[in-house]
């Protein structure tokens, strides 16, 4: 600028000299002005041509503001490539890496509308050039999708049996980004879903063949313990036996138990179940077990009464009440108490006992998790209670909330709903 000022200055005094000393200063310094304008015109073409050509090359050779104007036009087309092809790598980068992807990827429109996806979602959903910008729900039709894609809020994952002939097993995950956009994510766990059954299906059958020796060596002891003998080493290594063979059987049972409620298949009952005569019946069993080392109350109105199965309430409630009065000392107390709110029932179990370590909390029901000596062996639990509370009350649509410190008993809440 300062430079173009002083352009402007020596022109007008130029002209205007130059003018006097002919005697026509006006008309001098007039065509100096014009000449200047003109030159001007000249460079701002000079520019804009440069500019409509995509600034390409070097830039007008001018100085002055002109030139300060090209020179700065021509380093912000520098950092604009230098920026265009930092983009480039990076969508590079990140292409490449969504196609070494062994997920399915793709990215709908707020219409549900296909806009995107990688090569992994085009092998697993069958996807070809001219899906892009066809509704997600027209290339899969299973109700389930349907009805899963369309919620406001995307909570879990699908699972859903795919209609090709090699009958894969794919997983669904969905979650909002951006303008109302979609990020779908398809996984095929076909091997985990096979590895997963397998494993059910073991634990079933080893489960259920354990029944038969263990039966009969319960009889045997059974027998041996009723035979006359002088040896105490025999009567105390008969005893321990039956013991571990209780145990073993118990745990048998858990693992039935928890492998029918795993179980895709098996669907629960719902039958009205009334709450006050069912913990009563399980309070009388646990006043049994306790044998009077333990104080046990009861708060449950006679009328309260839930929708769901009977042998997975009684398994729930069971499980709670028992392992209270187990795995607490001789004096605490459990109380069992029945409140109502709204369309839920909140059934909590809650004991004056040694307490749990908030940070184990989250683990208590994973199975065969044992999180403090008052679970060890001694206790004679199999560690799979809670594991059955957790699958039983989710196939009644309840949860489990657990509150608990050391040294300050815990709390077990079961919030179920009146109806189904």
């Amino acid at each position: 600028m300062h430079t173009e000022i002083w352009r402007v200055v020596l022109v007008c005094l130029f002209s205007l000299l130059f003018g006097l000393s002919l005697g026509a200063p006006f008309e001098l310094f007039l065509a100096g002005v014009v000449i200047y304008v003109l030159w001007t015109f000249r460079i701002i073409n000079l520019i804009f041509s440069w500019i409509d050509k995509g600034m390409r090359g070097t830039p007008p050779d001018t100085d002055g503001v002109w030139g300060e104007i090209s020179d700065t036009l021509n380093r912000q087309r520098r950092r604009h490539r230098r920026t265009q092809e930092k983009m480039r790598r990076t969508i590079n980068r990140v292409t490449r890496l969504t196609e070494a992807l062994g997920e399915g990827i793709l990215v709908l429109r707020s219409d549900l509308t296909i806009d995107w996806w990688n090569s992994s979602a085009a092998k697993l959903l069958g996807l070809r050039s001219v899906d892009r910008g066809s509704a997600v729900t027209n290339l899969i039709r299973d109700p389930a999708f349907v009805s899963y894609i369309t919620q406001k809020e995307f909570v879990g994952a699908l699972k859903l049996n795919t209609s090709s002939p090699t009958g894969t097993m794919q997983q669904f995950a969905a979650s909002y980004f951006g303008a109302d956009e979609i990020v779908l994510v398809v996984t095929d766990i076909s091997r985990l879903d096979g590895l997963e059954q397998l494993r059910k299906e073991f634990v079933g059958n080893v489960s259920h063949e354990l029944r038969t020796p263990l039966t009969v060596m319960r009889g045997y002891l059974e027998t041996l313990q009723l035979m006359p003998s002088d040896n105490p080493i025999s009567s105390k290594a008969y005893a321990q036996m039956s013991e571990q063979v209780d145990r073993m059987q118990s745990l048998a049972d858990d693992l039935i138990l928890i492998s029918r409620l795993e179980a895709d298949d098996q669907k629960p009952t719902f039958e009205k179940v009334g709450l006050a005569d069912l913990l009563k019946e399980i309070v009388a069993e646990a006043e049994l077990l306790s044998n009077g080392k333990h104080k046990i109350t009861l708060n449950c109105p006679e009328a309260v009464s839930v929708e769901a199965d009977q042998k997975d309430i009684r398994s729930v409630l069971g499980n709670l009440v028992f392992n209270a009065v187990r795995h607490n000392p001789d004096g605490a107390s459990v109380a069992v108490t029945v409140t109502s709110y709204g369309g839920f029932i909140n059934i909590s179990v809650k004991d004056s006992g040694k307490g749990i370590d908030p940070m184990e909390i989250p683990r208590l029901t994973e199975r065969f998790y044992r999180g403090d000596s008052s679970r060890n062996s001694d206790t004679g639990g199999t560690g799979l209670g809670l594991a059955i509370v957790k699958h039983a009350l989710g196939r009644c649509g309840g949860q489990l909330t657990i509150n608990s410190r050391l040294g300050q008993g815990a709390e077990f809440i079961c919030r179920l709903p009146v109806s189904q």
